[in-house]
Parts: C-alpha cells; sequence; structure tokens
C-alpha cells in the first residue's frame, strides 16, 4: 500500500467477514483505506470513504472486551452497516485514532459562520466556504478570507443543529470555544452527514478528556462563584472582591487556587476563564436555569 500512515500490531476483531473471533494481526492504514491483516490470507478491507464512525475507547455490545485500550471503526459493506475494533497501548491507538480522523477529514469540503457569536453575542456574520483539515490539535478551515483556527482543547461546547446554510436547511455542528479569554461560537456544516458525524466524535473525543480532568476535581462553592463572576463582569472593570462580597486576600486566594488547576489565566485586564473554566461555568448555568 503506497503513502502509509501507520502500520502496527493489534488485536482487532470484526462484526462482518471473515474474521469472527479477535486475532493477533497487523493494522495498515493508508490515504484510502484501511486493512486489518491476520496470518494466512484473512484480511478485511476498509475503503476509508466507507466510514461511518470512529469511536475510541468504546466497544461495541457484539464484542467481547479485547485486552488493550481499544477504538472502534464502523463502516459501510455491501450496503450493510459493520464495525471493526481494534485494540492496542494506550498511546499506540491514541496516535492512530489521530491519523484516521485527519485521513477521512482532511481536504473536506466545509461552509461556516465564524464567528456566529461573540461573548454571548449573536452577530450578523455569512457563511463562507472553505477546506477543512484536522491538525495537530486543532480544527482548521482555509477560506477565501483566510483560516479559521479552532483549537480542540479550547472547545467548551458543541451540539447538532439545523440551520438554513445557502437557501437550505442542513445540519450543522454550533461549536462553542474560547479564544484569549473570549467565548466564540463557530458554525460549521460540511460536504455529507457522514464527515459532520466524523468531525462531531472529533470534536466529542477532546471535550470527554476535559470532563474526564474535570471531575477529578473538587471545587468549593466559592470556587464555582468566582468563575462565574469572571464570566459575567468580563470586560468590565470591576472588582471581584466588591461583586463577591468577600476580603480581597480571599479573592486572590482563589485566583490561585483556580489558575493552578487551569481554570483560569491570565488576560490583559485581569483574569479570564480557560475553556475548561467555561465548561464549569455553562453546568453551573445550565443547573442554576433548570
Amino acid at each position: 500500500m503506497s503513502s502509509v500512515l501507520a502500520d502496527f500490531t493489534a488485536r482487532f476483531n470484526v462484526e462482518a467477514g471473515e474474521i469472527d473471533a479477535p486475532v493477533q494481526g497487523r493494522i495498515v492504514l493508508g490515504k484510502r483505506q484501511l486493512v486489518l491483516a491476520a496470518s494466512g490470507d484473512q484480511k478485511v478491507t476498509i475503503p476509508l470513504s466507507s466510514v461511518i464512525d470512529i469511536s475510541p475507547r468504546s466497544v461495541p455490545q457484539v464484542f467481547d472486551p479485547i485486552p488493550g485500550t481499544p477504538v472502534s471503526v464502523a463502516f459501510r459493506q455491501n450496503g450493510a452497516h459493520a464495525v471493526a475494533l481494534v485494540a492496542a497501548d494506550e498511546s499506540v491507538i491514541e496516535k492512530f485514532s489521530t491519523v484516521l480522523f485527519k485521513a477521512i477529514l482532511n481536504g473536506t469540503r466545509a461552509t461556516i459562520k465564524h464567528p456566529a457569536k461573540l461573548g454571548g453575542r449573536v452577530l450578523d456574520t455569512d457563511f463562507r466556504g472553505g477546506l477543512l483539515s484536522a491538525e495537530s490539535g486543532t480544527v482548521r478551515i482555509e477560506t477565501e478570507d483566510g483560516p479559521v483556527v479552532v483549537s480542540l482543547d479550547t472547545v467548551t461546547d458543541f451540539s447538532r443543529e439545523t440551520h438554513t446554510v445557502g437557501g437550505q436547511d442542513r445540519p450543522v455542528l454550533v461549536v462553542d470555544h474560547m479564544h484569549n479569554g473570549d467565548a466564540k461560537t463557530t458554525i460549521v456544516a460540511t460536504e455529507s452527514t457522514r464527515t459532520l458525524s466524523i468531525l462531531g466524535r472529533l470534536l466529542r473525543r477532546e471535550y470527554e478528556k476535559h470532563m474526564a480532568d474535570l471531575r477529578e476535581l473538587s471545587l468549593s462553592e466559592t470556587d464555582t462563584e468566582v468563575l462565574t463572576t469572571i464570566y459575567s463582569t468580563r470586560d468590565r472593570d470591576i472588582s471581584l472582591a466588591n461583586v463577591l462580597g468577600i476580603e480581597p486576600e480571599k479573592v486572590k486566594h482563589h485566583l490561585h487556587s483556580l489558575h493552578q488547576v487551569d481554570l483560569i489565566e491570565s488576560g490583559a485586564h485581569g483574569p479570564v476563564l480557560t475553556s475548561k473554566g467555561q465548561v464549569v461555568v455553562n453546568h453551573y448555568l445550565e443547573r442554576v436555569n433548570k
């Protein structure tokens, strides 16, 4: 296979085809296809154009767990749905998953509205076309007006919705993310629902890393109040101590603690939320507004 992107040994299983039990074999990813090869003539070839989902760390119900860190790849075969499960060391699967996302998404035609919102304010921004690529830790859309880059570790929320794009109702991803302390929203449509779903899966992978980190934190009620106050007083020269009604030294102590766990960072005019801090605020506001 020319232009090999990944080549490693792993255990795998395939729902459809000659391989119907976990086997040790070779995984070879090229620009157009993924090959799972066992001993002898046993192999499964999956065209990348047939892949409909990539799910890291997931074992479909049709399989028993196999040793190692898993990734499942769903695809279309002869008009039917099929799925392959690959498992290896965590670092190997992490790299393989990233390269697989890139191989499928890079060069995809996209239509974006950026920014659709800035700091919660809806903007009158037009949709524009571009080419999408998944690079190291980012999603990048090259447009005639220049590149739009969303760092995956700054994504605070996303959802799949239907918007009018070019006079037609189309499925889109609405992506909330942080940039230099500002909350932005970017709306993305791709040329097919297949690539939109795979892009959504890539965003979910990074968002779930945020959530895993946050679940390990233990925040006090005051910590959450400080984060929410930073969010609500952004771009305004207002004393946090006055708004919170606590002593400046205590505010300084909480700010130091929040900075240590990467929930805030220093901005041009004071502390601003990181993407993780924005996720905490989002979840707090959702609870309050229920």
